[in-house]
């Protein structure tokens, strides 16, 4: 079984790729002229971003050895890193084949983590799917992208 240092490598990995679809719908948005999208977008994933450096950080913490600054730069750069050249194809390249493609891979992203956290909750969670503290996590995300896209649109 893995841990500590080689776990958070391996999460940082999963987590570059799927941000590689993040920045592609963020430069496709932009190439597109879609300014309020891409900032709604940028503001959407910074936050959903937070909880992604949660999981690097908690096999290292639960780890035997220390990882020193050095190799969390690396695995900084290895999760964040994608995000950037993916905004910057997705904002170079202007075409709107492209941008459909881009836009479905980073809905495809987007739909394998709500799959993923649905089927944790569903094993994990008294009360599974149905529990009224995930019922109501549900309601206040559906409120808070409401308010968001009153505000940014």
């Amino acid at each position: 079984m893995l841990g500590g240092i080689a776990l958070a490598t391996l999460v940082a990995i999963g987590i570059g790729l799927h941000n590689l679809g993040e920045g592609l719908a963020i430069g496709s948005s932009f190439a597109l002229g879609e300014l309020a999208l891409g900032t709604f977008l940028i503001i959407g994933f910074m936050v959903h971003n937070v909880t992604e450096g949660l999981g690097i950080a908690a096999p290292i913490a639960e780890g035997k050895h220390a990882a020193g600054p050095a190799r969390l730069a690396g695995l900084v750069v290895v999760a964040g890193g994608p995000t950037i050249l993916g905004a910057w194809l997705g904002g170079f390249l202007t075409n709107d084949l492209l941008g459909v493609l881009f836009f479905a891979v980073a809905a495809g992203a987007a739909f394998q983590v709500v799959a993923e956290v649905a089927r944790y909750v569903a094993r994990k969670v008294e009360g599974g799917l149905t529990s009224p503290w995930v019922l109501g996590g549900f309601f206040a995300g559906i409120v808070v992208m409401y308010v968001t896209g009153v505000l940014a649109g």
